[in-house]
């Protein structure tokens, strides 16, 4: 075993709870930075409602409720597609990593 050498099933594991995780496990950086980067930015509108809702910053109709709602679902699909993509390729670059450490030790 290298020290290179990485579980495909922890990194897929670690990028499903933290989007990147797996990749810069991995030692690809830069990919893991992006799919850290999206998955950051598609919690301010979340956190931008819950904090509108905790403060009342807006009257609250029926207008405001139903583009909230719609905002904070799309946000949370869209966060569940990066995190499954994330997952499939970190389990990917694990499995790619492994390989290129067997090719070389031969």
């Amino acid at each position: 075993m290298s020290v290179r050498e990485r579980d495909p099933y922890l990194c897929a594991a670690g990028s499903f709870f933290f989007p990147g995780l797996g990749q810069v496990y991995c030692g690809r950086i830069l990919r893991g930075i992006a799919f850290l980067i999206p998955a950051v930015l598609l919690t301010i509108p979340y956190g931008l409602i819950s904090l509108s809702i905790h403060f009342q910053w807006f009257d609250y109709s029926s207008w405001w409720t139903y583009w909230t709602s719609f905002i904070t679902l799309i946000s949370k699909i869209v966060d569940f597609v990066i995190r499954v993509i994330a997952t499939y390729d970190a389990y990917n670059v694990a499995k790619q990593t492994r390989t290129e450490d067997e090719a070389k030790s031969l």
